[in-house]
This record gives C-alpha cells, structure tokens and sequence, in this order.
C-alpha cells in the first residue's frame, strides 16, 4: 500500500471521525445562542448525517472499516446536532421567562369538570 492509499484509507477517516468528536464537544462547551449562527448551516450537519448514515447501512459494497467510521461519524452529528438543538430550546425559554413574555407553549385552560 502507498503512502497515498494509507492517508487515504485510514487518515481522512480518523480526521473526519475527530471532527465529529470535535463538534460534540463544542455541542457542550459553546454558548447556547450560538447555536443558529450562521444561519442555514444546520443544512449541512443533515447532508452530512444523511450520507455518512446511509453509507454506514446499505453500504453493501463498502469495507467493514468503511462503513464502520461512517456509523461512528453519523452517530457523533446527530449527537452534536441533538445537543445543541436541547441546549438552544432550553436557553430560549429561559430567557423568554426572563423578559415576562407568554411561554412558547400556550396550554388551555383545565376544564372544572
């Protein structure tokens, strides 16, 4: 195998599957009004879920290793994308409680009956 094949093979998997990682732990660490900044990249987590998902699936051609870090990476955005969704809903309703606003939910009134 060439060094070219190597890096190929095992160096941009690692990459990609760190980078992943990497945004699961700014999922946690950032603030929480961050989260729709910019706008429309939410987009891109989905295409990028989608297609590392669907690899790590039906991929039938592909290589155990493959289809492995493609499971990892999918799991890793939606976990990152799902934190920081939770963290944002949170952080809105609090700061709308804040200001005496209605809550985000309005519930009807329980019936006397």
């Amino acid at each position: 195998m060439s060094l070219w094949e190597a890096i190929w093979r095992i160096g941009v998997p690692m990459i990609v599957v760190v980078g992943a990682a990497v945004a699961v732990a700014l999922a946690f660490s950032e603030p929480p009004g961050r989260f729709s900044r910019p706008r429309g990249w939410q987009w891109a987590w989905v295409g990028l879920w989608l297609m590392t998902a669907g690899d790590a699936a039906f991929g039938d051609a592909r290589s155990p290793f493959e289809r492995a870090w493609k499971g990892a990476t999918a799991l890793l955005v939606a976990m990152a994308v799902i934190v920081a969704a939770w963290r944002h809903y949170r952080w809105r309703k609090r700061a709308r409680l804040a200001d005496g606003s209605p809550p985000l939910v309005d519930r009807p009134p329980r019936s006397a009956s």
